[in-house]
């Protein structure tokens, strides 16, 4: 699935579904933080390399050459680097 829809609510929506169906053991109907770290939330290194991996497929992001080390803390920094290159480009 590509997502082409850059509202910040919406983006923030799907990467919380991202996170819900690659997490395991699978997290309870319980809302997450979105700018809670992914360290505060108990999310594993494996876990985080799935949920990079998706999100660089559905939004076409290139890890290595367009983030920072802080790109990649939180759903709300993975969030603003989306809707930021995707308004980039749309300019």
């Amino acid at each position: 699935m590509v997502t082409e829809n850059t509202d910040p609510a919406q983006v923030i929506a799907r990467l919380d579904a991202i996170l819900r169906e690659i997490w395991d053991p699978p997290l309870a109907d319980v809302p997450v933080r979105s700018d809670a770290s992914f360290l505060s939330l108990g999310v594993d290194s494996l876990t985080l390399v799935l949920l990079l991996d998706r999100v660089a497929s559905e939004f076409h992001i290139d890890w290595d050459a367009e983030t920072s080390p802080g790109a990649a803390s939180s759903l709300r920094s993975i969030s603003d680097l989306v809707v930021r290159r995707h308004s980039h480009n749309a300019a």
